[in-house]
């Protein structure tokens, strides 16, 4: 049976209906144009209160604070130019929305940071817009749940020490970053920010595509990192999931596709690493004793070297992934293996294209494991240099050598125990969407290496039947 509402609920409903009606009655729209009712965003900001929505329609303006919860809307592109000096936007109360401004040449000085949007405060989203002729980009100080979508970000074409970050999020948990393009920019800077999302961006033309430092809990998914000198740096941090990226063309000093260090419970699968210096460098990950790193379904293809790792890192796991082409599959920074990671798991290992034995059972699994012992590639690990001597008769001879003599073979760098010897490639659309300079190798590479797959699966087939 139903109980009639009492006096006291129907006065609470009243009330509550009462605010919202009076809170909606109060909420206004200001125009800013030369026939609207301000001619600047400061007049028609200083007027406004929390809830209200400034509707901006061209012209170009000053910088600004933003100090009441507003919507900020720009129509037919509203340009806000710093002239060179300071930062441009700055955005100090909670609940803003700001979209569709150009905003443009902040000042230049490092040590002041200017920026051309500095959000310090909560809740904050910027979208659809353009920043261009900036030191810092968008950048989250002490701001929780900010969102930072469909923005574009260009900075000034200087020195990489000289640049900014083009996004940096300092302090600042729960933040979304997603589908921004920034280029000529230093890094995207995640500096102390848990639960951090990173989705759908182009981040190109930097120094570090993506650089994490003492930031836990992070999703980064399905993002371009390219042309940068280093892709991605993970440092100091545990729980990140880095899946169905495109870490390609990374070819700076370094040029690591992907490094981490002293990074804990990290798991980086389906991503595609192609044409980097080396696609994934490892030092001291994981960090902890009892910690794993995953590394499952990703594409190491026509790297320099495929991993690169410090002989001390134990404790990555290796499955399903693919090593397509590279110079060199693996190398050890020093002496030492990589005996200390985990190769095969659950009966699976990994396909490696330089993979010399045969499939008897035609179960898609070597009958032999996979051994990582040329000799001149442990020699060119010792002594970098050695490289220039690659595919050079005297690297050939060496390698001819070490194989008609046991006792000059060297310890393995890894063994495979149930090497794969066919694969299928993770989900490509993130190098179909792939904003990148014309003339780009990657499709072709990528049809090459499908069209040629059944191909060399009968090769080895039939080779193996000839040896069993």
């Amino acid at each position: 049976m139903k109980r009639p509402m009492t006096i006291a609920t129907i006065l609470i409903v009243l009330l509550m209906w009462m605010t919202v009606s009076i809170q909606a009655q109060t909420e206004q729209t200001w125009i800013v144009s030369t026939d609207g009712d301000y001619s600047t965003i400061e007049e028609a900001l200083l007027v406004a209160t929390d809830g209200d929505t400034i509707e901006v329609y061209g012209g170009t303006h000053a910088p600004f604070i933003v100090e009441k919860s507003v919507r900020l809307i720009g129509v037919n592109n509203p340009v806000v130019d710093g002239e060179g000096e300071g930062t441009v936007v700055i955005i100090t109360a909670d609940d803003v929305y700001m979209s569709g401004f150009t905003i443009r040449n902040s000042g230049t000085n490092n040590s002041h940071e200017d920026s051309g949007l500095v959000i310090q405060a909560d809740r904050v989203t910027a979208e659809n817009n353009t920043l261009d002729n900036v030191l810092f980009g968008i950048y989250f100080a002490d701001s929780e749940d900010g969102v930072a979508r469909n923005n574009i970000v260009r900075g000034y074409d200087f020195d990489l020490a000289r640049r900014g970050d083009g996004m940096r999020v300092w302090f600042s948990s729960n933040v979304l970053l997603e589908n921004n393009y920034v280029s000529i920019t230093r890094d995207i800077l995640i500096w102390y920010a848990d639960d951090i999302t990173i989705t759908g961006n182009t981040f190109t033309d930097a120094r570090y595509g993506l650089h994490f430092m003492y930031s836990d809990n992070a999703w980064v998914e399905h993002n371009h990192f390219t042309y940068n000198s280093v892709g991605a740096y993970l440092m100091y941090s545990t729980g990140l999931r880095v899946i169905n990226n495109d870490l390609s063309y990374n070819r700076g000093p370094s040029g690591y596709g992907i490094a981490l260090k002293d990074m804990d419970d990290a798991i980086l699968r389906d991503n595609w690493i192609i044409g980097n210096r080396a696609g994934l460098y490892l030092d001291n990950s994981p960090a902890l004793y009892e910690g794993v790193n995953e590394y499952t379904g990703n594409v190491f293809a026509y790297n320099d070297i495929g991993i690169a790792q410090l002989p001390n890192v134990e404790r990555n796991q290796f499955t399903g992934n693919i090593f397509l082409d590279n110079t060199q599959q693996v190398s050890v920074r020093g002496r030492g293996t990589l005996q200390g990671n985990i190769w095969t798991v659950d009966s699976q290992g990994n396909y490696w294209s330089d993979y010399a034995g045969y499939d008897a059972e035609n179960d898609g699994i070597g009958d032999m494991a996979y051994r990582s012992e040329d000799l001149f590639d442990t020699l060119t690990d010792e002594q970098p240099n050695l490289r220039f001597f690659l595919y050079s008769p005297a690297s050939l001879a060496i390698d001819l050598a070490a194989s008609a003599f046991p006792s000059l073979r060297p310890e393995p760098r890894l063994v495979d125990d149930a090497p794969m010897t066919d694969y299928t490639f993770p989900d490509d659309s993130i190098l179909l969407e792939s904003d990148t300079p014309p003339n780009n190798p990657i499709p072709y590479l990528l049809l090459i290496a499908i069209g040629c797959s059944p191909l060399l699966t009968q090769i080895r087939f039939q080779h193996g039947r000839v040896q069993s």
